[in-house]
């Protein structure tokens, strides 16, 4: 499972930085036909976001999908 989620976390990762942005996230999820608004994509960074850099890395992205 652990090669799925990393794979899923490179798609959505979209600058290989190691992590993913507000901005990348909704892309991805436009990419699925899937409309959410900037806030809720704020939200779910916020949420996701262990650290506070206001980004999201692996670990913390396994965490929320669980």
């Amino acid at each position: 499972m652990s090669a799925e989620k990393r794979a899923a976390f490179n798609n959505i990762d979209t600058d290989g930085d190691g992590f993913i942005t507000a901005d990348e996230f909704k892309a991805s999820l436009q990419r699925t036909n899937t409309n959410v608004s900037d806030e809720n994509i704020e939200v779910i960074v916020r949420m996701a976001d262990e650290n506070g850099d206001k980004k999201i890395d692996f670990d913390e992205y396994t965490k929320l999908v669980r």
